[in-house]
């Protein structure tokens, strides 16, 4: 499994996916899903780092809204920048947080943590979710970075709807209407909304 010390690059500013500002999709994307967004009474951004795509949603929506990132430099900048006081904001894993809401909201943590971790990331979001409760994220899906194992880790529609399959049901999905400059064109980002179902149950006979 593939270490990598976030809170370390924090302090020496190697964050290439910092872009100073939330993703240029994040827009469209929440006013596509803006009721669910209102209705929501609990939302978390799970690797949050600086927490601009935070601040966005909070823009939205008067509701709790819990940052996690689990490096403490990004968190503690978080908290020093941003100006909405009800954000929470949490240095800790998310494979070990034990809290709950109605809508979580991914970027870049999905594609951050080890390949195979993922099934564990599925886990985490089904236990946290109640039955009808909304994963929303734009997911990257071809990082470019030839000859480097990552992360970013790659993944394709196929595996993700692999992954999500037995816990979720896809809803929606479309490129993001914006991106950054970088990947314009390319195809690399997916924004994608995913709904927590009842998972098949069989009794012993």
């Amino acid at each position: 499994m593939i270490s990598v010390d976030w809170n370390e690059r924090y302090k020496t500013g190697d964050t290439p996916w910092e872009k100073g500002g939330h993703h240029p999709g994040l827009p469209f994307l929440l006013e596509t899903h803006l009721d669910l967004v209102e209705r929501a009474t609990s939302v978390l951004v799970p690797g949050c780092g600086l927490g601009y795509d935070v601040d966005l949603i909070g823009e939205l929506t008067s509701s709790k809204i819990v940052g996690l990132d689990i490096a403490e430099e990004p968190i503690r900048r978080a908290k020093e920048r941003s100006p909405r006081d009800k954000t929470t904001w949490v240095v800790g894993d998310l494979f070990d947080w034990n809290g709950k809401c109605d809508l979580v909201f991914e970027h870049t943590c999905f594609c951050a943590i080890p390949v195979e971790r993922r099934q564990d990331y599925v886990s985490a979001m089904a236990s946290l979710l109640p039955l009808g409760g909304h994963l929303l994220g734009i997911f990257f899906l071809n990082p470019d970075h030839e000859g480097e194992e990552g992360p970013p880790f790659g993944v394709t529609m196929e595996e993700l709807c692999k992954s999500f399959g037995a816990e979720f049901e896809l809803v929606w999905s479309e490129p993001p209407a914006r991106t950054y400059s970088s990947r314009e064109g390319e195809g690399r980002e997916l924004c994608i909304l995913w709904k927590k179902q009842a998972t098949d149950f069989v009794a012993d006979k």
